[in-house]
């Protein structure tokens, strides 16, 4: 028995539905069942009993979260009691992130900061490509990761074959957005479809090693030719070429607040007809799987969740595919 199963059993039982735990949890559903059963099978007692709207505690099950809560309690005391000596110790806690250019994270990391600078902690933020993102979360060189996933990626994305090695959580969805400058046609319109940017030149913001693999304009690939593609390694760069012609970059609605450029509107885009499937986005924060994280790490993810608290109140799973 480990104490993060406790917690885990306690957290189910607030929230009476493994789904809704796992979130909270920031750990996948089959990870999180199978911890359970473990659990259950060292003590030889049946904890939880499926029901139609979700799970209830079987009698032995509601004794046990009562024990597991004294443990957990007991556990506080103890780390509470102890945890100046560890600072003292010489012992560093660490926050290493990796994130896509995100309007958010900046602030995030630089609050965390302020709150834990008088304590031993070791930084570090990387702002890359999302499959490179991926890549430094499953290697180990950050713990964290932070990304946009659409509803058109193709399977250049390393998300198809290595998800499954992730603890994933999901902050926040919204549509994808189009960035255009004043030479744009579609510059006075308030939203508008990939059909209406094909004539333009699309940009792509290359932020890594793996970006041109990572096709993440989606679904809108297949509208442009190929050949007026447009590779920028900064935002600076992307919004001096937005300014002076009629390209278009699709952007998430998280990086929007990194675009300065007052000249710069920003479009929802929509499906073309009521026939075709709107593109989503959705933001994810990723760990490796079943893996505990520093408690600095914890916090910045509670941070994170209070953040998006409203949006995620309505957020279930996560994109088909």
């Amino acid at each position: 028995m480990q104490l993060q199963q406790l917690e885990y059993i306690v957290k189910i039982a607030e929230c009476g539905s493994i789904t809704k735990a796992a979130e909270q949890l920031f750990i996948s559903q089959p990870s999180l069942t199978k911890s359970i059963s473990h659990l259950e099978k060292e003590y030889g007692v049946q904890i939880f009993v499926r029901k139609p709207r979700g799970i209830e505690l079987t009698d032995d099950g509601k004794d046990f979260v009562h024990y597991a809560k004294g443990v957990l309690t007991a556990s506080q005391v103890l780390k509470q009691r102890f945890s100046s000596l560890a600072e003292t110790d010489g012992r560093e806690s660490r926050l290493f992130v990796g994130a896509q250019q995100l309007d958010f994270v900046y602030q995030m990391f630089l609050e965390i900061y302020e709150q834990n600078k008088d304590k031993n902690i070791h930084y570090n933020l990387v702002e890359t490509d999302r499959n490179s993102v991926i890549e430094q979360v499953l290697n180990g060189a950050v713990d964290l990761g932070i990304f946009v996933r659409s509803s058109a990626d193709d399977k250049t994305f390393l998300w198809h074959t290595e998800a499954k090695k992730l603890d994933i959580q999901v902050l926040s969805r919204a549509a994808v957005y189009a960035c255009a400058g004043p030479k744009a046609p579609f510059y006075e319109k308030d939203c508008i479809s990939t059909r209406e940017a094909e004539n333009s030149t699309c940009i792509v913001l290359d932020m890594g090693p793996r970006a041109k693999e990572d096709k993440c304009f989606g679904s809108t690939q297949h509208h442009f030719n190929l050949n007026r593609v447009v590779f920028f390694n900064t935002i600076s760069a992307c919004e001096s070429f937005l300014a002076e012609t009629d390209a278009v970059l699709f952007v998430a609605k998280w990086a929007i607040g990194c675009f300065k450029n007052p000249a710069l509107r920003f479009f929802p885009v929509g499906p073309e007809n009521k026939n075709e499937l709107n593109t989503v986005n959705e933001l994810l924060l990723v760990k490796r799987a079943g893996e505990p994280i520093d408690a600095t790490e914890q916090q910045f993810i509670q941070l994170l969740e209070r953040y998006f608290s409203v949006e995620r109140d309505c957020i279930k799973t996560t994109l088909n595919g």
